[in-house]
């Protein structure tokens, strides 16, 4: 298999592989199979696509199986082993010439702009609600804490972050434990991996590209570098585990632009039978800016 894409669109350069990383949710992988050498000179015409991780419980992959072992038939996890069939029956019409490319699309370099602002985002359990809003604010065990600030439970009245319009940032995503693996995804603007678990070499080649979700391996890290290039706005971030975003780990960023025709911080839009209402932010984080 060529990996030629992820959730950040083409890869600098294709990777080549056999088998694919663990998907968090909303996480895309793009691949090209060449099936050329199947179904000739005797070979096997049937190719399946095998899945190896095994689950126990709704948290996290508990085990990755064998090839064998995912083929036995013997795993409790009924979505382990075979999953997709392709059938190799004849040759193409016309002959396919075409070929990955061996440079595909490069990613953008940020080396000389300069950091702005770096920031710390850990995700985890024990969230504090710290508005009461009926409207914009949330329960739930899980948070999200900015700047090793507390957990705090969402509220899209709040706003956590408000890099400026054309600005570069660093941000790093942190798993606070409880052996989770949270997909982090941040709407709107793509970013580069520049390290996992505070090293750039434990960063593998699918992830060199650019990227909008980010997974948090139990216990782990990832370091980010962004630059805010074309819109102003609202927008969030959150984890993609259903149970988490559903139960207040997720919170609100909006892009400044340092005044013009924007109101600083934006207020917020609340959805009515009747028509939108904007109010004031509830809370904002003395980090926002």
């Amino acid at each position: 298999m060529i990996q030629i894409a992820n959730d950040g669109n083409l890869l600098p350069r294709p990777v080549v592989l056999a088998e694919l990383d663990e998907l968090g949710i909303a996480e895309r992988y793009d691949i090209v199979i060449d099936f050329s050498r199947y179904g000739r000179d005797g070979r096997p015409n049937v190719v399946h696509l095998v899945n190896l991780a095994q689950h126990e419980n709704g948290r996290r992959v508990a085990k990755d199986l064998t090839l064998a072992e995912a083929l036995s038939g013997q795993s409790p996890d009924p979505c382990v082993g075979r999953f997709l069939e392709f059938r190799v029956l004849r040759d193409p019409p016309q002959p396919d010439v075409s070929q990955v490319p061996a440079v595909l699309i490069p990613n953008p370099d940020l080396s000389k702009i300069p950091v702005a602002r770096e920031r710390v985002f850990e995700f985890g359990r024990g969230a504090k609600k710290t508005t009461n809003d009926p409207v914009s604010s949330f329960s739930g065990p899980w948070g999200i804490g900015t700047d090793d600030g507390d957990k705090l439970a969402a509220d899209f009245g709040r706003v956590s972050a408000a890099p400026r319009f054309g600005t570069r940032e660093i941000w790093t995503l942190v798993n606070g434990g409880g052996g989770w693996d949270h997909p982090i995804h941040i709407h709107f603007e793509e970013g580069q991996v520049l390290a996992r678990d505070g090293s750039a070499a434990k960063v593998p080649p699918w992830e060199k590209g650019r990227k909008d979700v980010y997974r948090l391996r139990p216990g782990g890290s990832v370091k980010i570098t962004m630059q805010f290039r074309d819109w102003g706005g609202m927008f969030m971030e959150h984890c993609h585990n259903t149970t988490h975003e559903d139960n207040a780990m997720l919170l609100r960023w909006e892009i400044d632009d340092l005044g013009g025709a924007f109101l600083r911080p934006l207020p917020t839009p609340i959805p009515t039978p009747q028509g939108v209402k904007f109010l004031a932010p509830t809370e904002v984080l003395r980090t926002a800016l």
